[in-house]
C-alpha cells in the first residue's frame, strides 16, 4: 500500500489530467451532438474565443477531445505523461506541459490573426475547434531528450520530427504546424534542462571540493 502511495505522488500531475481527462470524455459522450458542439466550441482555443479574452479555454481545452474518442491515444499519452513526470518531477513536468500547451496555443494563434488579416487564409478559421492536449503531448515528449544518452537521444529526436514532419504533410491543418512549435518548445526545454542540471552538479563538485581542501588538518590545527 505504500509502495502504490509513493508511486502515485511521483505522478500526481498525470493522475489528475487523466482522471478530468476521462470525466471530460464520458460527459461529452453522455450529451447530444448540438450540445457537444456549443460546449467544444466555448472550449476551443481559437482566435475568437481567445481575442474575445476566454482565457480560462487555455485550460479547459486540454481536456477534451473533438470527433470520436481514442482510447489507444490517451492510454499512449497517459504513459508518455507517467514516465516523464516519474523521471523529472512533478514541477519540471508541469512547466513543459504549460509551456508547450500555452505557447503552442499563442503562436498559432498570432499567425492565424496575421494570415486572416492579410487575407491569406480564411476567415472561418477564427473559429475552428482547437482542444486536446496533443500540444503539451508534444512538448513533453520532446524534453525527454535531457534524460537520453547520445545514441538513443539522436534516435528520439529523429522519431518525433518524423511524426509531425508526416503528420503535417498527410493534414496540413494550423495544429501540424502547432505541433511543430510544441515539439521546438520542448526540445529547448530539454536542452535547458540539461545545461543547469550539468551547471549544478559542477557547482556541487566544486563546493565538495573546496571544502575538502579547507578541512585544517590536525598538525596545523596545533599550530
Amino acid at each position: 500500500m505504500y509502495r502504490l502511495l509513493t508511486f502515485a505522488l511521483r505522478i500526481r500531475v498525470t493522475l489528475l489530467y487523466i482522471a478530468l481527462a476521462v470525466a471530460g470524455t464520458v460527459a461529452l459522450g453522455r450529451i447530444g451532438p448540438h450540445d457537444r458542439w456549443h460546449v467544444l466550441h466555448a472550449a476551443s482555443t481559437n482566435l475568437h474565443n481567445l481575442g474575445d479574452g476566454h482565457l480560462a479555454t487555455l485550460v479547459t481545452s486540454v481536456f477534451l477531445t473533438e470527433g470520436r474518442v481514442n482510447w489507444l491515444w490517451l492510454a499512449a499519452v497517459a504513459l508518455l505523461f507517467a514516465v516523464a513526470e516519474w523521471i523529472s518531477g512533478w514541477r519540471r513536468f508541469l512547466v513543459t506541459f504549460s509551456a508547450g500547451h500555452i505557447g503552442a496555443t499563442a503562436l498559432v494563434a498570432v499567425g492565424l490573426l496575421i494570415g486572416i488579416h492579410n487575407d491569406w487564409l480564411a476567415d472561418s478559421l477564427a473559429m475552428a475547434v482547437d482542444v486536446g492536449v496533443s500540444y503539451a503531448a508534444a512538448a513533453v515528449a520532446g524534453s525527454m531528450i535531457r534524460y537520453l544518452p547520445m545514441p538513443w537521444c539522436a534516435g528520439w529526436v529523429a522519431l518525433w520530427i518524423g511524426v509531425v514532419t508526416i503528420s503535417g504533410v498527410t493534414d496540413p491543418t494550423f495544429t501540424a504546424v502547432g505541433h511543430a512549435i510544441a515539439l521546438s518548445i520542448g526540445f529547448g526545454l530539454g536542452a535547458l534542462y540539461r545545461r543547469v542540471d550539468a551547471s549544478t552538479l559542477s557547482h556541487r563538485t566544486i563546493d565538495g571540493t573546496s571544502t575538502e581542501w579547507v578541512q585544517p588538518s590536525p598538525q596545523l590545527s596545533t599550530l
